[in-house]
């Protein structure tokens, strides 16, 4: 085929325009790097499976906790209970676990000592790691939870 201008045929630029392709990499790399800083860091602790596993699983093995804490289901104010060292908090949130579990550590209390965190049954799950992410904030490191919650509470 002939161009009109003198036989010589027309040059096809097949060439893409990289300005909007230039435009929507930058507008994807902006929100990857702000959607990775607003991230809130949660406690990530190794864990540890329970003591009846692999060999030497019929053997019972007692451990005595730094700190043992029990999560209690409770349905009168919804959510659970916290029972810390056989005590129930006062205020029964996760913020005053952590302040507790702070006071533990500033009157003398190991931060790489053991932390046992039982739950019942019915209690969410999420409010176990609410817990332990309370004693992450406190700066315990040896986290481990228990099956069972056999707790006696103190009523003093």
């Amino acid at each position: 085929m002939m161009s009109p201008r003198r036989g010589f045929s027309p040059t096809l630029n097949y060439a893409p325009n990289l300005a909007s392709m230039v435009d929507v990499t930058m507008v994807i790399l902006i929100f990857f790097m702000l959607g990775t800083s607003v991230n809130i860091s949660e406690g990530v602790l190794p864990t540890e499976l329970p003591s009846r596993v692999g060999p030497g699983g019929d053997s019972e093995i007692n451990v005595v906790p730094t700190v043992q804490i029990a999560l209690m289901e409770s349905t009168d104010p919804p959510g659970c209970r916290i029972i810390v060292m056989e005590r129930e908090l006062v205020q029964n949130t996760f913020a005053s676990l952590s302040a507790f579990l702070r006071e533990r550590i500033a009157a003398g209390a190991d931060p790489k000592g053991r932390v046992l965190i039982g739950a019942e049954p019915g209690v969410a799950y999420q409010n176990v790691i609410s817990a332990m992410d309370a004693c992450v904030r406190a700066g315990f490191s040896n986290i481990q939870f228990s099956v069972n919650t056999n707790v006696k509470i103190d009523v003093n």
